[in-house]
């Protein structure tokens, strides 16, 4: 057999070991490393607030020195794993509306969607250029997906019910005049399901966002504004408005608290219509913590409208738990 072997090697031009080398590498002995001097910000260079975070610091550190590899991308926004959670209100009527126009009313429903399924978050980011508008300004783009699949759904083969795609440039700086904002940004933003006819829901928006630290975490702020569209939509039109109605469901903007407990995060998200007639929002309550060396441990609590652009208009609860690959600080 070691002969055929040394064959094989021999007509394919790979070199040879011998018989007595071992195949595998010798599994205890340590990876050799190499010392290298590299540059990180100062932080005095940032303000005193960002200062008093070390986490914070760390963080800004170490994505300033990794934006000038191409091989790598810095995460955006979390970046989360949920294998489990749960949904109160499952919904498949846009799925059956679908199905039932497309086949004239010859088709049955393709059956129900379960409360149990997976949600997950990619959300990364490229840095274009930096300090071009004075210190700590960049300019950037970014990308976040988040998928809901139905993963224990043998009924309907297991599909992803649901992906939000969330393409977005950002141009951020660290504003002078302003105390108790630490800082700022403006971006483009279009998010969209990537769906057809009735399953379809998009809009673009321009976004003003901010951050301001305090004693106890950060504060994190986004105001939008919708770029307008045609007022009304069919269904079944791709041309014209999907959602003509969302920002009546998504409101103005949202708030994020971001409270530090040594190596607990948690956060709070808010969102509002500001509508005292119909008045509709969102809650959505974040703790991820210590898991192994590079993971963390989440869970996750939603409820209120605006979880998915396909229930945008649907009151939703979900709670699941997970992994962080990637947090806010």
């Amino acid at each position: 057999m070691h002969r055929l072997l040394m064959v094989w090697i021999a007509l394919w031009g790979l070199p040879a070991w011998s018989v007595d080398e071992p195949l595998l590498p010798n599994l205890s002995e340590p990876v050799k490393t190499k010392t290298r001097e590299i540059e990180v910000l100062d932080p005095q260079e940032l303000p005193q607030a960002v200062r008093n975070m070390p986490s914070l610091v760390e963080k800004i550190q170490t994505q300033r020195l990794a934006a000038d590899n191409r091989h790598v991308l810095l995460p955006h926004r979390p970046n989360y794993v949920m294998p489990w959670t749960y949904q109160s209100r499952p919904d498949n009527r846009e799925w059956d509306q679908l199905v039932d126009e497309l086949s004239e009313g010859e088709r049955e429903t393709l059956g129900n969607f379960d409360r149990v399924e997976a949600v997950f978050q990619l959300s990364i980011k490229y840095v274009l250029a930096e300090d071009f508008l004075g210190k700590n300004s960049a300019l950037e783009v970014g990308y976040t997906n988040r998928s809901f699949w139905q993963a224990y759904n043998s009924e309907i083969s297991k599909p992803f019910r649901e992906t939000n795609h969330e393409p977005e440039l950002m141009l951020s700086w660290q504003p002078k005049h302003l105390d108790w904002v630490e800082h700022a940004g403006i971006s483009l933003n279009h998010q969209s399901n990537g769906q057809t006819s009735s399953l379809s829901r998009s809009w673009n928006r321009i976004i003003v966002y901010g951050a301001s630290i305090v004693d106890s975490g950060l504060w994190y702020y986004r105001l939008w504004w919708r770029i307008p569209e045609e007022s009304q939509g069919d269904p079944f039109d791709p041309s014209d408005n999907d959602n003509p109605d969302i920002d009546d469901y998504m409101g103005p903007g949202e708030l994020y608290y971001m409270h530090v407990n040594g190596n607990h995060h948690l956060t709070a998200m808010v969102r509002n219509n500001f509508n005292p007639d119909e008045n509709r929002g969102a809650l959505q309550l974040e703790w991820s913590f210590p898991f192994t060396k590079r993971l963390r441990g989440y869970v996750q609590y939603f409820n209120g409208y605006g979880e998915s652009l396909i229930d945008y208009d649907r009151y939703q609860e979900r709670f699941g738990i997970g992994i962080q690959l990637s947090d806010w600080l």
